[in-house]
């Protein structure tokens, strides 16, 4: 009997060790990345082309299914095989639209994004808050957005808002021709931060390569505290139009970009609405026609310019901004006729002049008014080799019986 027991005591032991555990919550079960494949799921991935039904080789099913899982996404790339041949390439017959996430990571290989419609946008980002976003290429020769950031759902927090994320993006090819051609004329939007409906604020943007668009970088609405990268802006209408719509909200944003039209005529390199933003540019020799040009909303701006091999357009209607270039046009820059005695005359360029004095005339008194900080008085006349410095937006007011001559020098 003793026998017996220890015998059905062993077999209970070896059954409860045989037994299989209790499966772990679905969440749980794998913790690792969705994957996308260029042949999925046929060859492993989760999703790709293979997916049943998919108009968007499958990124679509999966990011719905990153939402539902609450997991990371993986894209797969893949090298070209040779010049010009294909490597990963992933196509799209629709919008692909990327819901709210927080606290989600969007990562992959170096692959090609191809949204095969003429119109529209390829590429559309709801809310996201504490998110890493990274893209491959993607191509659309749309008149839409290539890329697209516009906030309209409300996330956990009860804000709609792209807010905290890190997003990295290869190139956006819009719908114009890839080399310069003569003739050659961008078409639809490269990247589009449209804080519309909610803000854009508070994100490191990379985008190495906007390309063949009417307008490379398009920024409207609310937009604010980014800092954004676009290393080879080049073979579009405008490289950057950023905050000069009206109603914009443009503000303390950082921007550098290397800018290079390649020949399309009348190209304009930056746009600059908004305020208190710094701007780091570099324009390519070849560019000659309008570098910057600052909107009507524009105010206290800062712009350093690796170089200004063309003009400035200045509609600023308070004309406080700043450019400060390393080869600065110096004498070259217009010299306005003296005002009457007893008027003002504000410094309407975006550099800091100094007023040269060639000739002291019959000055009483004069009166230096700094933009928007207050002004100061002095009594007794110029001299001739004086030097009065105007910032952006001052202004002088000279009470004379005979005119000065004055010749100004931009600073840099």
């Amino acid at each position: 009997m003793n026998r017996l027991r220890v015998i059905l005591a062993l077999l209970c032991v070896c059954g409860a060790a045989l037994a299989e555990p209790a499966a772990p919550p679905a969440a749980l079960r794998n913790p690792a990345y969705i994957v996308v494949t260029p042949g999925g799921p046929a060859d492993g991935g989760d999703f790709g082309p293979a997916t049943p039904g998919t108009r968007t080789s499958g990124i679509q099913e999966a990011l719905n299914a990153a939402k539902v899982q609450r997991r990371d996404l993986y894209i797969a790339g893949g090298a070209m095989p040779g010049a010009f041949a294909n490597g990963a390439v992933y196509f799209i017959q629709e919008t692909l639209r990327v819901p709210w996430f927080q606290d989600f990571r969007l990562d992959g290989g170096e692959y090609v994004i191809q949204y095969t419609p003429d119109t529209g946008d390829a590429v559309v980002f709801d809310s996201l808050m504490s998110c890493h976003i990274k893209l491959g290429l993607i191509v659309a020769q749309t008149d839409g957005a290539v890329i697209h950031f516009k906030p309209e759902t409300k996330g956990p927090d009860n804000f709609s808002v792209i807010t905290a994320s890190v997003f990295e993006f290869n190139a956006a090819v819009g719908g114009g021709k890839v080399f310069p051609e003569v003739g050659n004329r961008g078409r639809g939007i490269g990247l589009w931060l449209d804080g519309a409906d909610g803000p854009v604020l508070n994100n490191r943007i990379s985008l190495v390569e906007p390309i063949a668009c009417d307008k490379a970088v398009y920024a409207t609405g609310q937009v604010l505290n980014n800092h954004m990268q676009f290393v080879f802006t080049h073979l579009s209408n405008t490289a950057l139009d950023l905050g000069s719509e009206p109603g914009s909200t443009f503000q303390r944003n950082r921007v550098s970009a290397s800018m290079d039209s390649q020949g399309i005529a009348g190209a304009v390199g930056a746009v600059i609405g908004g305020e208190n933003n710094l701007f780091d540019l570099d324009f390519s020799p070849g560019d000659k026609g309008v570098n910057i040009r600052f909107a009507a909303n524009a105010r206290a701006n800062r712009v350093t310019a690796l170089n200004l091999p063309g003009k400035i357009e200045n509609l600023a209607e308070t004309p406080t901004n700043l450019v400060l270039a390393n080869a600065g046009p110096g004498f070259s820059v217009e010299t306005p006729a003296v005002p009457a005695s007893g008027e003002s005359l504000t410094n309407r360029q975006p550099f800091v002049v100094e007023a040269l004095i060639t000739e002291p005339g019959e000055v009483k008194a004069w009166t230096l008014v700094a933009a928007g900080t207050g002004e100061q008085s002095f009594s007794g006349p110029l001299h001739t080799g004086q030097s009065i410095r105007l910032e952006p937006g001052d202004s002088l007011r000279l009470d004379h019986g005979k005119a000065p001559a004055w010749r100004w020098r931009a600073l840099r």
